[in-house]
Protein backbone atom coordinates (compact mmCIF):
# COMPACT_ATOMS: atom_id res chain seq x y z
CA UNK A 1 0.00 0.00 0.00
CA UNK A 2 1.15 3.76 -1.25
CA UNK A 3 1.60 6.09 1.88
CA UNK A 4 -1.67 8.75 1.33
CA UNK A 5 0.39 11.11 0.05
CA UNK A 6 1.92 9.80 -2.69
CA UNK A 7 0.63 7.97 -5.48
CA UNK A 8 1.90 5.26 -6.98
CA UNK A 9 0.90 5.15 -10.85
CA UNK A 10 1.09 1.44 -11.38
CA UNK A 11 1.15 2.41 -14.91
CA UNK A 12 0.35 -0.82 -16.22
CA UNK A 13 -1.69 -2.47 -13.86
CA UNK A 14 -4.79 -4.62 -15.55
CA UNK A 15 -7.49 -1.56 -13.81
CA UNK A 16 -5.73 1.44 -15.34
CA UNK A 17 -7.06 5.01 -15.46
CA UNK A 18 -5.89 7.91 -17.53
CA UNK A 19 -5.80 11.29 -16.38
CA UNK A 20 -4.64 14.58 -18.58
CA UNK A 21 -2.34 16.13 -16.15
CA UNK A 22 0.04 15.33 -12.77
CA UNK A 23 -2.77 17.26 -10.18
CA UNK A 24 -5.75 15.11 -11.89
CA UNK A 25 -3.47 12.04 -10.74
CA UNK A 26 -3.06 12.71 -6.90
CA UNK A 27 -6.68 14.65 -7.03
CA UNK A 28 -8.16 11.50 -7.94
CA UNK A 29 -5.85 9.26 -5.47
CA UNK A 30 -6.66 11.43 -2.15
CA UNK A 31 -10.46 11.58 -3.24
CA UNK A 32 -9.87 7.80 -2.51
CA UNK A 33 -8.47 8.30 0.21
CA UNK A 34 -10.82 10.81 1.70
CA UNK A 35 -13.54 8.53 1.03
CA UNK A 36 -12.06 5.44 1.76
CA UNK A 37 -9.06 5.52 3.78
CA UNK A 38 -7.09 3.11 1.22
CA UNK A 39 -5.78 3.17 -2.15
CA UNK A 40 -7.14 3.47 -5.02
CA UNK A 41 -8.02 -0.34 -6.75
CA UNK A 42 -6.90 0.81 -9.61
CA UNK A 43 -3.55 2.30 -11.39
CA UNK A 44 -3.63 6.39 -12.53
CA UNK A 45 -1.53 6.96 -15.42
CA UNK A 46 -0.28 10.73 -16.21
CA UNK A 47 -0.83 11.46 -20.11
CA UNK A 48 0.09 14.98 -20.00
CA UNK A 49 -2.77 16.70 -21.85
CA UNK A 50 -6.02 15.53 -23.61
CA UNK A 51 -4.95 14.51 -27.05
CA UNK A 52 -1.91 12.10 -25.23
CA UNK A 53 -5.03 10.49 -23.16
CA UNK A 54 -6.75 9.88 -25.98
CA UNK A 55 -3.96 9.03 -28.17
CA UNK A 56 -3.08 6.49 -25.06
CA UNK A 57 -6.23 5.16 -25.37
CA UNK A 58 -6.37 4.27 -29.00
CA UNK A 59 -2.75 2.60 -28.78
CA UNK A 60 -3.88 0.49 -25.75
CA UNK A 61 -7.19 -0.76 -27.80
CA UNK A 62 -5.43 -1.61 -31.05
CA UNK A 63 -2.48 -3.76 -29.54
CA UNK A 64 -3.00 -6.95 -30.05
CA UNK A 65 -2.53 -8.45 -26.58
CA UNK A 66 -4.28 -5.34 -24.50
CA UNK A 67 -2.28 -5.33 -20.77
CA UNK A 68 -5.84 -4.03 -19.14
CA UNK A 69 -9.10 -5.59 -17.93
CA UNK A 70 -10.47 -1.86 -17.20
CA UNK A 71 -9.54 1.06 -18.74
CA UNK A 72 -10.86 4.88 -17.70
CA UNK A 73 -10.52 8.28 -19.09
CA UNK A 74 -11.13 11.24 -17.48
CA UNK A 75 -10.71 14.44 -19.32
CA UNK A 76 -12.05 17.93 -19.12
CA UNK A 77 -14.80 19.32 -20.81
CA UNK A 78 -13.11 22.00 -22.80
CA UNK A 79 -11.51 22.22 -26.56
CA UNK A 80 -9.95 24.85 -27.83
CA UNK A 81 -12.06 26.64 -31.01
CA UNK A 82 -15.20 25.18 -29.25
CA UNK A 83 -18.12 26.65 -27.89
CA UNK A 84 -19.11 25.53 -24.19
CA UNK A 85 -22.44 24.30 -25.79
CA UNK A 86 -20.25 21.89 -28.18
CA UNK A 87 -17.73 20.43 -26.09
CA UNK A 88 -19.35 17.29 -24.56
CA UNK A 89 -20.27 16.57 -28.41
CA UNK A 90 -16.94 17.13 -29.14
CA UNK A 91 -15.08 15.00 -26.94
CA UNK A 92 -18.12 12.09 -28.10
CA UNK A 93 -17.15 12.79 -31.64
CA UNK A 94 -13.20 12.40 -30.71
CA UNK A 95 -13.83 8.96 -28.86
CA UNK A 96 -15.60 7.85 -32.29
CA UNK A 97 -12.55 8.78 -34.13
CA UNK A 98 -10.47 6.37 -32.21
CA UNK A 99 -12.64 4.06 -30.63
CA UNK A 100 -15.69 3.65 -32.46
CA UNK A 101 -15.20 0.52 -34.13
CA UNK A 102 -14.95 -1.29 -30.98
CA UNK A 103 -17.02 0.07 -28.39
CA UNK A 104 -21.32 1.05 -28.60
CA UNK A 105 -20.63 4.88 -27.99
CA UNK A 106 -23.82 6.56 -27.01
CA UNK A 107 -25.69 9.23 -28.91
CA UNK A 108 -25.28 11.76 -26.02
CA UNK A 109 -22.95 11.42 -23.19
CA UNK A 110 -24.72 9.53 -20.22
CA UNK A 111 -24.84 12.51 -17.07
CA UNK A 112 -23.84 9.75 -14.60
CA UNK A 113 -20.07 8.75 -16.33
CA UNK A 114 -19.96 6.52 -20.03
CA UNK A 115 -19.12 2.59 -18.85
CA UNK A 116 -19.08 0.16 -22.30
CA UNK A 117 -18.41 -3.12 -23.22
CA UNK A 118 -16.83 -4.00 -25.98
CA UNK A 119 -18.74 -4.84 -29.02
CA UNK A 120 -19.95 -8.52 -29.00
CA UNK A 121 -19.36 -8.30 -32.63
CA UNK A 122 -15.74 -7.71 -32.82
CA UNK A 123 -13.29 -10.99 -33.32
CA UNK A 124 -11.39 -9.34 -30.65
CA UNK A 125 -14.09 -8.61 -28.39
CA UNK A 126 -12.78 -11.34 -25.10
CA UNK A 127 -9.22 -9.03 -25.07
CA UNK A 128 -10.21 -5.42 -25.39
CA UNK A 129 -10.87 -3.85 -22.09
CA UNK A 130 -13.88 -2.51 -20.40
CA UNK A 131 -14.04 1.12 -21.13
CA UNK A 132 -14.91 4.34 -18.94
CA UNK A 133 -15.15 7.51 -19.58
CA UNK A 134 -15.72 10.79 -17.20
CA UNK A 135 -16.01 14.13 -18.57
CA UNK A 136 -15.20 16.67 -15.86
CA UNK A 137 -16.63 18.71 -14.19
CA UNK A 138 -19.94 16.44 -14.41
CA UNK A 139 -20.53 14.97 -17.82
CA UNK A 140 -22.99 17.73 -19.19
CA UNK A 141 -21.03 21.78 -18.31
CA UNK A 142 -17.96 23.06 -20.07
CA UNK A 143 -15.08 22.91 -17.38
CA UNK A 144 -12.66 21.18 -15.91
CA UNK A 145 -11.34 19.55 -12.10
CA UNK A 146 -11.46 22.79 -10.75
CA UNK A 147 -14.71 23.30 -11.57
CA UNK A 148 -15.72 20.36 -9.27
CA UNK A 149 -13.88 21.80 -6.85
CA UNK A 150 -15.40 25.20 -7.24
CA UNK A 151 -18.85 23.66 -6.67
CA UNK A 152 -17.41 21.90 -3.41
CA UNK A 153 -16.58 25.56 -1.76
CA UNK A 154 -19.54 27.13 0.00
CA UNK A 155 -21.72 29.96 -2.04
CA UNK A 156 -20.23 32.66 -0.06
CA UNK A 157 -16.68 31.49 -0.46
CA UNK A 158 -16.90 31.10 -3.92
CA UNK A 159 -18.64 33.94 -4.83
CA UNK A 160 -16.11 35.96 -2.93
CA UNK A 161 -13.09 34.63 -4.39
CA UNK A 162 -14.76 34.62 -7.92
CA UNK A 163 -15.51 38.41 -8.02
CA UNK A 164 -11.63 39.32 -6.70
CA UNK A 165 -10.25 37.00 -9.85
CA UNK A 166 -12.89 38.69 -12.25
CA UNK A 167 -12.29 41.91 -11.06
CA UNK A 168 -8.58 41.44 -11.30
CA UNK A 169 -8.57 40.57 -14.74
CA UNK A 170 -10.70 43.39 -15.30
CA UNK A 171 -8.33 45.61 -13.97
CA UNK A 172 -5.00 43.93 -15.99
CA UNK A 173 -3.60 42.64 -12.92
CA UNK A 174 -4.17 38.97 -14.20
CA UNK A 175 -3.99 37.95 -17.21
CA UNK A 176 -5.71 34.82 -17.29
CA UNK A 177 -7.59 33.37 -20.10
CA UNK A 178 -11.17 33.49 -19.65
CA UNK A 179 -11.69 29.48 -20.38
CA UNK A 180 -9.47 29.27 -16.57
CA UNK A 181 -10.98 30.96 -14.71
CA UNK A 182 -11.86 28.25 -12.60
CA UNK A 183 -8.05 27.35 -12.31
CA UNK A 184 -7.86 31.15 -11.49
CA UNK A 185 -10.13 31.09 -8.24
CA UNK A 186 -9.02 27.94 -7.41
CA UNK A 187 -5.56 28.87 -6.85
CA UNK A 188 -6.55 32.26 -5.45
CA UNK A 189 -8.35 30.07 -2.69
CA UNK A 190 -5.54 28.36 -1.93
CA UNK A 191 -3.43 31.26 -1.48
CA UNK A 192 -5.21 32.63 1.09
CA UNK A 193 -4.76 29.31 3.26
CA UNK A 194 -2.58 28.53 5.91
CA UNK A 195 0.01 27.80 4.27
CA UNK A 196 -0.56 29.61 1.26
CA UNK A 197 1.88 26.93 -0.31
CA UNK A 198 -0.81 24.49 -1.79
CA UNK A 199 0.96 23.20 -5.23
CA UNK A 200 -1.08 20.36 -6.52
CA UNK A 201 -5.01 19.78 -5.94
CA UNK A 202 -4.43 16.49 -4.09
CA UNK A 203 -2.45 18.22 -1.31
CA UNK A 204 -5.52 20.66 -0.44
CA UNK A 205 -8.00 17.62 -1.03
CA UNK A 206 -5.92 15.61 1.96
CA UNK A 207 -5.80 19.13 4.01
CA UNK A 208 -9.29 19.00 3.68
CA UNK A 209 -9.25 22.58 1.57
CA UNK A 210 -13.01 22.01 0.01
CA UNK A 211 -15.53 21.77 2.88
CA UNK A 212 -18.27 20.08 0.28
CA UNK A 213 -16.07 17.73 -1.55
CA UNK A 214 -17.42 14.00 -0.49
CA UNK A 215 -21.06 15.39 -1.61
CA UNK A 216 -19.80 17.42 -4.91
CA UNK A 217 -17.76 14.12 -6.36
CA UNK A 218 -20.19 11.55 -4.73
CA UNK A 219 -21.22 11.05 -8.31
CA UNK A 220 -17.66 10.56 -9.73
CA UNK A 221 -17.03 8.46 -6.70
CA UNK A 222 -19.60 6.16 -7.51
CA UNK A 223 -18.47 5.95 -11.22
CA UNK A 224 -15.26 4.92 -10.48
CA UNK A 225 -16.46 2.26 -8.20
CA UNK A 226 -18.84 0.91 -10.87
CA UNK A 227 -16.00 0.92 -13.75
CA UNK A 228 -13.27 -0.44 -10.99
CA UNK A 229 -14.63 -1.48 -8.16
CA UNK A 230 -14.35 -0.09 -4.61
CA UNK A 231 -11.58 -0.56 -2.23
CA UNK A 232 -14.36 -0.49 0.61
CA UNK A 233 -14.94 -4.62 -0.96
CA UNK A 234 -11.31 -5.55 -2.36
Amino acid sequence: MAEPGKVDSKSESELLLLVEGVNDCHAVFQLMWLVYHADPVFGINECGNDDKVLDSLASRIVTTRPRQRVLGLILDADIEGLRPEQVIQGRLDQLAARVGAYYPLPAVFPEQGLILEPLSSRLEADRLPRLGVWLMPNNRAYGMFEDLLMASLSERVATYTSSVVKQSNADGIARFKDAHLSKAVIRTYLAWQDPPDIQYLGLAIKRRAFENIEAECRQFIQWLDQLFGSPAVQ
